[in-house]
C-alpha cells in the first residue's frame, strides 16, 4: 500500500492511496468511495484484488476522510460536486501515467456511484469498464420536491452545515425501514462487526451537510438517463435487495432498465438477497468480491 498526495482540480491536494500487486499490474481499478467515509475502509477488498494482479486506487473526496473541514459533517463545499468530477478525471490521468497501456476500470459506491454515473456521461474515453454499486433511481417529480426542500435548508443553515430535517430526510429515512434500530446506521449492512467498525472509525463523518444532500439529489436527477455514455462500455451493476438507497431493489432495477432503454449493450446486473447498502462490508462481502473479480477477469 502506498499513500501519497494527489493534486486535483485547481491545485487542491488530496490524501490518496494505491494498493499494488507484488508482480505485474494487469489492470487498475479506480475507486470512488461513499458518503461520509474514506478510502482507508477498502483495504480488505483491495487485498483480494491485488492477489489477482489488479491495482486498486482512490482518494478521499472533498470534505471526507483526512481532508479539511468539519470532522463531523461531510460537505464538498460550493461547487464541490463539479470540482469532484474534475478531481476524478485528473486522478484517472494520474493512474494512466503510472500504468500506461494497462486496462483502467472505475468503481463508484453510493455517493461515488452517482459521481461515476455523471462522469461516464462526460469523460468516458479511456474507461475499460465500470462497476456501479449502492445506486438507485427516483421519480423526477419526487426529486424536484426534495431539491426544493433542501434549498430551503441550505438557506437556513448554510451549505456546509446540517439540520434536523436533513438528518430525517436522509439517513433517518433509510434507517426507519429497519426498526427497531440497534444503531443509527442499521441500513448500511447487517454485518454487525463491520457496522461497529464503521461507527468507531474516527475518519468517518457522522453527518452530511444540507449542501451536499442537495447536490446529490440534483445529480440523481441529472443522471436519471445514460445520455452520452459509450454504448459498448462494460458495466457491472450490483445491488442489495434490502438497500433503501436502491429502493429495496426496485430503484436499482429501474436504473438497469433505463440503461438498457438508453441503448447500453454490455450491462450485467447482479442482486444479493438480504444484503443492505454497503455490499463490500456486508455478510455476503466475499460473494461480492468474487463477483467483481470474475467480471474484471472476463474483461481483460
Amino acid at each position: 500500500m502506498e499513500q501519497f498526495v494527489f493534486t486535483g482540480h485547481e491545485g487542491r491536494e488530496f490524501p490518496a492511496v494505491i494498493w499494488l500487486p507484488e508482480g505485474e499490474v494487469r489492470a487498475v481499478l479506480q475507486l470512488t468511495h461513499g458518503m461520509t467515509e474514506h478510502m482507508g475502509r477498502y483495504g480488505r477488498f483491495a487485498d483480494y484484488l491485488t492477489a489477482m494482479g489488479i491495482a486498486v486506487a482512490g482518494f478521499d473526496l472533498r470534505g471526507h476522510g483526512r481532508n479539511a473541514g468539519d470532522p463531523e459533517i461531510a460537505s464538498m463545499g460550493k461547487g464541490g460536486w463539479e470540482a469532484s468530477l474534475e478531481d476524478m478525471r485528473l486522478f484517472f490521468l494520474e493512474l494512466d501515467r503510472r500504468f500506461p497501456g494497462v486496462p483502467h476500470y472505475m468503481l463508484g459506491f453510493s455517493l461515488g456511484s452517482f459521481l461515476l454515473r455523471e462522469y461516464l456521461g462526460k469523460y468516458f474515453r479511456g474507461v475499460s469498464g465500470a462497476v456501479i454499486m449502492g445506486t438507485g433511481s427516483q421519480p423526477g417529480w419526487l426529486l424536484s420536491i426534495m431539491i426544493g426542500i433542501l434549498r430551503g435548508q441550505v438557506d437556513k443553515a448554510g451549505a456546509d452545515d446540517t439540520t434536523d430535517l436533513v438528518r430525517q430526510l436522509s439517513f433517518g429515512t433509510y434507517n426507519a425501514k429497519f426498526k427497531p434500530n440497534r444503531t443509527n446506521a442499521d441500513w448500511l449492512c447487517a454485518n454487525e462487526a463491520e457496522l461497529e467498525a464503521y461507527l468507531a472509525d474516527p475518519l468517518v463523518r457522522r453527518e452530511i451537510s444540507a449542501g451536499l444532500f442537495r447536490d446529490l439529489l440534483c445529480a440523481m436527477k441529472r443522471t436519471s438517463s445514460c445520455a452520452g455514455w459509450e454504448k459498448e462500455l462494460p458495466i457491472l451493476l450490483l445491488a442489495g435487495q434490502e438497500d433503501p438507497v436502491g429502493d429495496f431493489g426496485k430503484g436499482a432495477r429501474r436504473f438497469y432498465d433505463r440503461m438498457r432503454k438508453d441503448g447500453l449493450r454490455n450491462v450485467t446486473f447482479q442482486e444479493f438477497p438480504g444484503a443492505r447498502h454497503d455490499l463490500l462490508h456486508e455478510v455476503c462481502s466475499e460473494q461480492v468480491y468474487h463477483c467483481i473479480a470474475d467480471w474484471l477477469e472476463g474483461k481483460h
